[in-house]
């Protein structure tokens, strides 16, 4: 059998050949042995090899070690019984460790066929492995979790008197990502906004014509209220409408969003709609928007509509809707639930039809168009030139496109 060997400093130019080794020590008895070394370090094992220079040391059933003897403070040469028991011990390992390999192999190969894996020392279905794998990364993220605590005594962000209403009251954290700072009491809600911030900037962003992104000086800051109660209550405290809706932008500049977590699912849609004002504010500066296309925009984003589409198509069949020059010039909300809910839904088709059946980059040039003060059809006509031949067909294929 061969051994691996090890050898230390210049042994190799100590050792000398072997076969004048072999006539020198072919006498020797092997022993079961220790070697104690100067820098206080014991080796024991038995010595194979030894001459003026060096000493081998076989230390287990494949390795030797070489000392250099300036190495060695002394040697202990054990008894023949010791060897003997020694070399059984290290062939008994040996054939422990193959016959334990074997039987882990079969056994593996065995589980394998029966179509389990391997996970944390168990065999697993692979329906069982994915559900232990997502329990066991939620529970150490839960545990490793920190949440970043707000503290009103150390800001030194410029704030608004909202904001700052909000933060002197209560335990409140943050959560910041490229450009939201999301401030929150109930880390549910803050994940139903944080989780899908970036996703929604990017695509509101894409929309509108900018596939390179909106570069904003500051992040906006987004302020959640985890009650309806705790909405009124803020609403009230600033001079607001109690029954205003469930999210608002007071001051564009200031980039601060305030959201009402009425339901976790009118908090993922009020978010996005309130981003898109925000956002398009933005790039209008002080241009005026027109309603229509302001909440329309916003509620395309967010991919709600008021009413549903079949209930819109009956209201164009029966003649009750809002006629096109009527909604261009709307300044104000019209009056009334069923005449406000169709506001946002024809308005939210108007941009549906020009991004979807037109493309994007059409209608950035539209709106570009807007923001310059141009008129609504002026406008069309120099972004989508050729799309339609005047007023009355762009009016039938707007209305096609709705009703098909």
């Amino acid at each position: 059998m061969q051994f691996c060997e090890v050898k230390t400093g210049d042994v190799l130019k100590k050792i000398i050949p072997i076969a004048l080794s072999v006539l020198l020590f072919s006498a020797t008895t092997l022993l079961a042995d220790s070697i104690y070394l100067k820098n206080g370090n014991k080796v024991s094992g038995i010595i194979t090899r030894e001459d003026a220079d060096s000493v081998r040391i076989k230390i287990n059933i494949g390795a030797t070690v070489t000392f250099s003897r300036d190495d060695i403070d002394s040697i202990k040469k054990d008894s023949d019984d010791e060897h003997a028991e020694m070399n059984e011990a290290w062939e008994n390992e040996k054939a422990g460790k193959e016959t334990r390999k074997i039987t882990d192999d079969v056994y593996e190969e065995t589980q394998e066929r029966k179509g389990l894996e391997e996970y944390k020392g168990k065999w697993v279905t692979p329906e069982e492995k994915e559900r232990l794998q997502a329990s066991n990364i939620a529970g150490e993220l839960k545990n490793i979790h920190r949440q970043k605590g707000f503290s009103s005594s150390g800001d030194r962000e410029k704030r608004s008197d909202f904001a700052n209403t909000l933060l002197d009251k209560g335990k409140w954290f943050v959560k910041e990502t490229e450009h939201f700072s999301v401030f929150y009491t109930d880390i549910a809600q803050s994940k139903i906004v944080s989780d899908k911030a970036e996703y929604y900037f990017e695509k509101i962003s894409y929309d509108l014509g900018f596939e390179d992104g909106i570069d904003w000086d500051k992040r906006c800051q987004v302020y959640i209220i985890e009650s309806v109660d705790k909405w009124k209550v803020f609403l009230k405290g600033i001079g607001f409408n109690a029954e205003l809706v469930g999210g608002f932008v007071p001051n564009y500049g200031e980039k601060e969003m305030f959201l009402c977590a009425l339901s976790d699912t009118y908090l993922a849609l009020t978010f996005p709609h309130e981003l898109t004002h925000l956002i398009f504010r933005d790039i209008a500066g002080k241009s005026t928007i027109p309603l229509w296309l302001n909440e329309g925009l916003a509620n395309y984003e967010a991919s709600v509509t008021s009413i549903s589409n079949d209930l819109l198509v009956e209201q164009i069949k029966h003649g009750r809707h809002i006629l096109l020059g009527d909604l261009l010039r709307m300044a104000h909300y019209p009056e009334g639930k069923e005449m406000r809910e169709l506001f946002y839904a024809q308005s939210e088709k108007l941009v549906e039809f020009l991004i979807t059946q037109h493309g994007r980059k059409k209608f950035r040039k539209f709106c570009d168009l807007i923001l310059q003060d141009k008129s609504f059809f002026e406008a069309i006509f120099t972004a989508y030139k050729g799309d339609f031949k005047d007023v009355e067909d762009f009016n039938i294929k707007m209305v096609e496109y709705i009703v098909k």
